[in-house]
């Protein structure tokens, strides 16, 4: 912005200084004008003056000849007229050339200053592009960076000296008031007399002689600024007068009012103003030689006519006539010699017209040409600063994605270990519910036994007591001997167990299974309750000892039913467990697989990076040193995971060395890359969450369908007691 501004400074002062110059030129060639019209004036009064002293000398011959002598004189008086209007129109043309000549010479001049302007333009404008677009050695960015920096310097500077104008002023301000207090501590100190005034005095002097030194100060600086401005008022005085020399210089010799631009555009044939001089001035000396020898051979022939007289004694009316006849001829040649140098003029007029047009075409080119590169200029200063804005929102944006970087390895190493975590849960949970399965059998195979080996008692306690209850009533009747004798025959009572299995097996037949493969177990109401060993006889019903077995029964079977039934879903429970075990081991082997693909394609794309970072002349040594200080990982990745820190290190430096888009896009596909495997961890974590209340209703469903199960039985036993 400061380069911008000045050069849009140095514009506008050249464009004033050449508005000076351009006055001056027209001061300048109305003076010519009027130099060259007072000459004029001057010419044609000493013309009169001579044309009048010949029409004295000629008066006494005319008045001798007659007649033909007043004729010859109103001829003469008319040859004269002519002569004096030729002469008229000659200066007219030469005024005319001057002036030509004047102007060629300045439009020269000004297409030289021009031309110079456009070479000066050029070079700034080479040195721009070379400045932003990098020369061999050195890299466009560094450059950037570095006219960055300039301009922060230059800003620096100009905050600087302008914190300085405000000292000087402030001190200046102040010095002020140091004076104006010093003036009136001066005022009264001279009113009072001797004696009162020496206390004052004294006050006076020890006020001011702490002050003494920062007046002294700031008169030195004062002093000091005071010289700079002096010097600086000198200095620009100086360039002033030279530029007024030199304007006065180019006004002399290339005239007012002339375009330099259209001197300069001239075609090769053009000549300077100093040789068209030269060659004009030899070309009006050779007029004035012809103009002279046509005048002398006039007094020659008039002269020879008076002074020697014709042989033949011609009569005065035919000298006359041949003096006529010779005038005539002699007006003729001078009048063919002029209009023949009246056309040379012309034609010469009309080719400098034509280069002067020309010029104003090319000064009009050579203005539009510095226009569009005054605007091309600006293009490429308003473009510089666009860059240094772009370069540092890239720059910022580059930051931002080398945090976002880091905050995402963090992200992923925590997931990591979350996961690690969550798959240790896991195995453990698996583990737990493995062993609580061998248990849970373990205790329905003790359960079982122990449901045996009761059946068993209470089969041979039923056979005991039926013995007894035989031999005791033995003498009671033959009916009850023969039902006695009936009774080791029937197999409900010999074969307990076996009718224990058999109300087992219906048991187990009496279970149904839903569609997601729970199994659902009938109410006690509906099973077929045990046959009673001594169910044939009414009597044993009221024994204590019967209705305690039948207690110790119906306790054991609502037992064993709930063993049953926890073990049944506890087996549905394991299988679950398998599953889910199953298809964690197969994420884990994609899981596996994916990070291996992602690892090869680190890999492959490190090797890119090494091919373009390896490449001659892409980027400098420092352009490269710049990121890589910038990039990197935290430290904590790289204790966590030293590794995966040696794996992404190298493609942070390699960053450095890549263009900044295919950064910007290498960082977006690591971006997508985290997004797809932190979406792939809460995926999983949700899966885990889900199978965790999944086991937990499981785990609330046996323990309802066990507690169902006892209070079925509780009440089955309640009614049969009642």
């Amino acid at each position: 912005m400061g380069s911008s501004g000045a050069n849009t400074g140095k514009m506008t002062e050249d464009e004033g200084s050449q508005d000076t110059l351009r006055l001056q030129f027209r001061a300048m060639q109305e003076m010519q004008h009027k130099r060259l019209q007072k000459q004029m004036e001057k010419r044609k009064e000493k013309e009169l003056s001579l044309q009048s002293r010949g029409d004295d000398q000629r008066e006494p011959l005319e008045m001798s000849d007659g007649l033909s002598v007043l004729q010859a004189g109103e001829q003469n008086s008319k040859t004269s007229f002519e002569q004096r209007v030729l002469e008229d129109e000659i200066e007219q043309l030469r005024d005319q050339l001057r002036e030509t000549v004047d102007e060629n010479g300045r439009l020269y001049k000004l297409l030289k200053e021009r031309d110079f302007e456009i070479k000066h333009l050029k070079k700034k404008i080479e040195e721009d592009r070379f400045a932003f677009t990098g020369t061999a050695g050195v890299s466009g960015d560094v450059i950037a960076t570095k006219i960055v920096e300039l301009s922060k310097k230059n800003r620096v500077l100009m905050a600087e000296s302008e914190g300085a104008k405000t000292r000087v002023r402030q001190l200046s301000n102040r010095i002020q008031e140091l004076e104006q207090e010093m003036t009136q501590a001066r005022l009264p100190a001279k009113g009072p007399t001797d004696a009162g005034a020496k206390p004052p005095r004294t006050q006076m002097g020890d006020k001011v002689l702490p002050e003494n030194p920062e007046v002294k100060v700031l008169q030195d600086r004062l002093a000091a600024t005071n010289l700079k401005m002096s010097d600086l008022r000198n200095q620009i005085q100086a360039v002033k007068q030279e530029l007024r020399m030199a304007q006065k210089v180019l006004t002399s010799e290339v005239g007012e009012d002339v375009n330099i631009q259209q001197l300069l555009s001239s075609p090769g044939t053009w000549r300077g103003r100093a040789q068209q001089i030269l060659v004009l001035q030899s070309k009006v000396r050779e007029l004035e030689k012809q103009l002279g020898q046509t005048r002398s051979r006039s007094e020659e022939t008039a002269s020879e006519l008076s002074v020697y007289p014709d042989p033949r004694k011609l009569s005065a009316q035919e000298k006359n006539l041949l003096r006529i006849r010779n005038l005539e001829r002699e007006k003729q040649e001078g009048w063919e010699k002029l209009a023949a140098e009246r056309d040379a003029l012309q034609r010469e007029l009309e080719e400098l017209k034509k280069k002067f047009e020309g010029m104003r075409s090319r000064n009009k080119v050579l203005s539009s040409e510095v226009k569009t590169l005054r605007s091309q200029m600006g293009t490429l200063v308003e473009k510089g600063r666009h860059d240094d804005e772009l370069i540092d929102a890239l720059m910022d944006q580059l930051k931002q994605l080398q945090e976002i970087l880091s905050s995402l390895s963090l992200q992923e190493e925590k997931t990591r270990v979350s996961q690690h975590r969550l798959d240790q849960q896991l195995n453990s949970e698996a583990q737990r519910s493995s062993s609580l399965v061998a248990q849970l059998r373990a205790m329905v195979a003790e359960r079982e036994a122990k449901v045996r080996q009761l059946e068993l008692e209470i089969g041979q306690l039923s056979l005991q007591y039926l013995r007894n209850k035989g031999v005791e009533e033995g003498s009671s009747g033959p009916e009850v001997s023969r039902a006695s004798a009936k009774l080791p025959d029937d197999p409900g009572l010999t074969k307990p167990p076996a009718s224990a299995g058999d109300h087992a097996g219906r048991l187990g037949s009496s279970r149904s299974v839903t569609s997601l493969g729970h199994t659902l177990v009938e109410s006690s109401l509906t099973w077929p309750s045990l046959p009673s060993p001594h169910g044939a006889s009414p009597r044993f019903l009221d024994s204590p000892e019967q209705k305690g077995w039948q207690t110790q029964v119906t306790e054991f079977k609502a037992l064993w039913q709930a063993a049953e039934v926890e073990r049944d879903r506890l087996t549905e429970f394991v299988t679950v467990l398998q599953k889910r075990v199953e298809e964690r081991n197969s994420k884990l082997l994609e899981s596996e697989r994916r990070l291996q693909e992602e690892r090869h394609r680190a890999v492959v794309l490190e090797q890119h990076l090494e091919k373009m970072r390896l490449e001659p002349g892409r980027m400098s040594a420092s352009q490269r040193a710049a990121p890589r200080s910038k990039t990197g990982l935290p430290a904590s990745n790289t204790r966590h995971h030293p590794s995966e820190s040696e794996r992404k290190d190298p493609s942070s430096t390699q960053l450095s060395s890549v263009p900044m888009e295919s950064q910007m896009e290498e960082l977006t596909t690591r971006l997508a890359i985290q997004v797809e495997e932190n979406e792939m961890l809460k995926a999983a974590l949700g899966n885990a969450l889900q199978g965790k209340e999944e086991d937990f209703r499981m785990y609330h469903e046996t323990l309802d369908q066990v507690k169902g199960v006892f209070l079925q039985a509780l009440r089955q036993q309640k009614s049969d007691k009642h």
